[in-house]
């Protein structure tokens, strides 16, 4: 079969697996550009089955993100909402509580987080997109690069 011209741009293997134990394996990222070269963003999706304090520091990236909390349960991922969930933004850690269907835009530069997935009656769908060709995140003035398992294996790389 001959090679089809666009085929550089359809990526099928981006499945995970979950390294939280309250998170529901297998878990999806796309990693930008290390998967599919040219790609301009990161994308995960997770199905958060019980609480976890998930990101304890804050932290800022290079790059808009989002993050996108519905329910875990189909047909409806909005009403099968039934969580509460921490999120802090900016210098002065302005805190929120997520009780519904959330998406958050952190413009790049903006601190963010911790993230306390703290009640979980019925699973969460969390999806966390940046829109940069790597995923970065900078903490205590250390830059953190993450491309995925397989390259250089599962913990992030410390840039100073």
């Amino acid at each position: 079969m001959a090679k089809k011209k666009y085929a550089k741009y359809v990526f099928s293997d981006f499945k995970e697996d979950s390294n939280l134990p309250a998170v529901a394996g297998p878990q999806a990222y796309f990693r930008g550009a290390r998967q599919i070269p040219g790609a301009n963003m990161n994308m995960g999706w997770q199905l958060f089955v019980k609480p976890i304090y998930l990101e304890r520091e804050p932290h800022t990236h290079e790059a808009d993100e989002y993050l996108i909390f519905l329910g875990g349960q189909l047909p409806d991922l909005f009403s099968s909402f039934d969580a509460e969930i921490d999120f802090w933004l900016g210098e002065e850690a302005e805190k929120y509580t997520l009780t519904k269907p959330t998406i958050i835009f952190i413009p790049k530069g903006l601190s963010h987080c911790p993230l306390n997935f703290r009640v979980i009656i019925k699973p969460v769908l969390f999806s966390a997109l940046e829109l940069t060709p790597r995923f970065t995140k900078t903490m205590n003035g250390k830059e953190y690069v993450y491309e995925g398992p397989g390259v250089g294996g599962a913990p992030p790389v410390i840039k100073i």
